[in-house]
């Protein structure tokens, strides 16, 4: 190829370049400006969630009064579950060692969203799944719409009423992060 064919790609070669320059500046700016923005919006989800924490106060299925800002544990864990949810019922053996292996210092409270029965399904679910934590009904999904709980399982975690925590799919509660997490935010006391 001689000198005079490669100069005429020289100006496509130049737009090339810098078409591509202005591209990868677009996506660094909109992946920064979304990141920012999913920052402000779980922010203001937090926000929410403190709030309805600060305020709650109800009643499990066993009869026991609990008011959320006054429990002794320094972190509580809020699962949303319902009996008829396949991931809440698989994620139920690790939140149970769970519950076992923080006894005393995290306290786990199931908000159920069972509509038809739920006192008997609550109690089916308790033995079946030998659950060590006690559990709340919420039929008319009251609970839930104030903590913006669409769907389930959702897991909330609060340190001194503040959310450190938010899983809204499956999780296993033995994972070694999450363990090192609640482990961080224990000795945060």
């Amino acid at each position: 190829m001689g000198q005079k064919s490669f100069k005429k790609y020289i100006p496509i070669l130049l737009f090339i370049m810098a078409f591509s320059g202005f591209l990868s500046t677009q996506i660094l700016w909109d992946t920064f400006h979304l990141n920012a923005e999913q920052v402000d919006q779980d922010k203001q989800k937090h926000s929410v969630y403190e709030s309805a924490f600060q305020g709650l106060k109800l009643t499990t299925t066993k009869s026991t009064s609990i008011e959320l800002k006054n429990e002794k544990e320094p972190i509580i864990l809020l699962n949303f579950w319902a009996s008829w949810c396949v991931p809440c019922l698989k994620e139920f053996p690790s939140l149970v060692e769970f519950q076992t292996r923080f006894k005393g210092k995290v306290k786990v409270i199931g908000i159920n969203g069972d509509e038809e029965n739920p006192e008997q399904l609550v109690a089916k679910t308790e033995a079946k799944y030998k659950l060590n934590f006690e559990s709340a009904i919420d039929p008319n999904s009251f609970l839930a719409n104030k903590f913006l709980v669409s769907t389930y399982p959702v897991t909330l975690a609060f340190h001194h009423g503040k959310v450190f925590f938010v899983s809204k799919r499956i999780h296993n509660f033995m994972d070694e992060k999450f363990l090192a997490l609640i482990e961080e935010n224990l000795k945060a006391n």
